[in-house]
């Protein structure tokens, strides 16, 4: 049974290798710890040498796995996860007539969104310009200076 053990852990140590994440190397380690108590005469029995692998390797994992990864750590990426805070300024075409109180629609990434501009009207046809995200529906301003109900309104 000592054998077992002890190729067992071998095994979980270098599973480790292909599957990461930091876990497995410590079942591998409970495992060898195992195989040197049953070679020593520590242990005697399946159910004991249970008992022994899953506390040690609890023990191993909750004493040194916060250190190893502090010290070998993955790498690690940093992306701007807000997409509507990329999408801003961008120029989308409008397919559904935009009228000021009503809902229009614009073509934006591959498919159609619902659209509102407060203050003016966008024809279908027309560029606007995206400005912030109402729920699902986007808030747009034209694109161009040729508007359909007059000049743009200041800025907030």
């Amino acid at each position: 049974m000592t054998l077992w053990w002890l190729v067992g852990g071998a095994v979980l140590i270098l599973l480790e290798l292909v599957v990461p994440g930091g876990i497995l190397v410590f079942l591998g380690a409970g495992a060898l710890v195992v195989a040197g108590g049953l070679w020593l005469g520590l242990i005697d029995g399946l159910i004991p040498a249970f008992t022994t692998w899953f506390v040690t390797s609890l023990i191993l994992i909750i004493a040194l796995r916060g250190v190893i990864q502090k010290y070998a750590g993955g790498d690690e990426e940093w992306h701007n996860t807000d997409e509507d805070a990329e999408a801003m300024e961008t120029v989308v075409t409008v397919t559904e007539t935009i009228r000021p109180g009503e809902d229009g629609r614009i073509m934006y990434r591959g498919t159609t969104w619902p659209a509102r501009c407060y203050d003016q009207t966008i024809e279908a046809g027309a560029e606007a310009k995206l400005v912030f995200r109402e729920n699902t529906a986007w808030v747009v301003e034209p694109a161009t200076g040729d508007l359909a109900d007059g000049p743009p309104s200041p800025a907030p």
